[in-house]
């Protein structure tokens, strides 16, 4: 990833769980300010750190019982100017398997799929679905992938989108429904970082959150509560994929935009297991399971978007 050393808590980079970073710190013979500053780095709160050092100094460490690593997660690239078999012949040159199909919904774990998609315009259009891939070696296929849709000429336009599915199927109903309470709560920061067209409620492929009631203590009951897949966050795709879909996010074929989103929502999704945002959080700044290094990338994202619209 393009992304610093921090994304390790992912495991994406180093290999590691958070709990074996946290326990690597810990146990170093450095003082006890060198550890906590690093623990900070890691992305957690002064709350977790001082909660450590005390559980630390009884005899045992548990950061969380939960680790991302083991869960898997998906991409969909909707696109245009994206001739199939050009698209197949690249892919094939960076190492990763395309295979051209009619619209379906079928996984796989074997290769990518370009199929059709009547939502979106422009010439050669087309949706880029990739195989349930999963930590390092998933971004590093989703890498060869930008790189064979920057081969061929791939462009997005304001019709296309970028959508993300990670596992649900290990998640119980609490973990489930934190993670959609929490997305609302914090909706307002990432619309953002995100243009006009995928802000508030706007567009009806991709509604927001905000008005919807989702104080539900069950999968089925939030899943029934919404009744259309078209939202910033698609609960119905657990239905028929066992995962949760974010629909918000830009149409891009740029692997650093890309990994960084996958990233942003396996932290939401590790932060959701015990956490529960209680109030609005409109700022990247706020935003409780970022690094500060994360908060930089999405506000130079906000920055940039706001003197594009000031320039107009």
């Amino acid at each position: 990833m393009a992304t610093t050393r921090n994304n390790d808590r992912h495991g994406f980079n180093s290999g590691k769980s958070l709990n074996e970073q946290v326990s690597e710190i810990l146990n170093e013979k450095t003082s006890y300010q060198s550890k906590r500053n690093k623990l900070v780095k890691l992305g957690l709160s002064r709350d977790e750190v001082a909660i450590l050092f005390a559980n630390f100094a009884k005899g045992g460490v548990k950061v969380s019982d939960f680790d991302f690593s083991k869960l898997t997660f998906g991409v969909e690239i909707e696109c245009y100017h994206c001739n199939r078999s050009e698209l197949i012949e690249q892919g094939s040159a960076n190492g990763i398997a395309i295979h051209s199909e009619g619209y379906n919904h079928q996984d796989n774990e074997r290769y990518y799929k370009i199929v059709s998609d009547g939502s979106l315009s422009g010439i050669d259009n087309n949706e880029v679905v990739s195989p349930i891939l999963k930590g390092n070696n998933g971004l590093a296929s989703l890498k060869h992938l930008c790189k064979a849709l920057a081969a061929v000429g791939a462009k997005v336009n304001r019709t296309c989108g970028l959508h993300v599915h990670i596992g649900a199927a290990s998640m119980s109903d609490e973990h489930f429904c934190r993670v959609i309470r929490n997305y609302k709560r914090i909706e307002m920061a990432i619309d953002s970082f995100m243009p006009e067209s995928r802000r508030g409620d706007n567009g009806y492929y991709c509604r927001s959150l905000r008005g919807c009631n989702l104080n539900y203590t069950t999968k089925q009951g939030i899943i029934r509560s919404f009744g259309s897949r078209y939202y910033k966050v698609n609960t119905q795709a657990y239905l028929r994929h066992k995962t949760i879909e974010f629909r918000q996010h830009s149409g891009t074929t740029d692997y650093e935009k890309i990994s960084h989103w996958v990233t942003f929502l396996a932290k939401l999704v590790e932060y959701s297991y015990k956490h529960e945002i209680t109030a609005d959080v409109t700022m990247i700044e706020d935003v409780p399971f970022l690094t500060q290094e994360e908060k930089i990338y999405f506000t130079n994202r906000r920055n940039q978007l706001d003197r594009s619209r000031a320039a107009l």
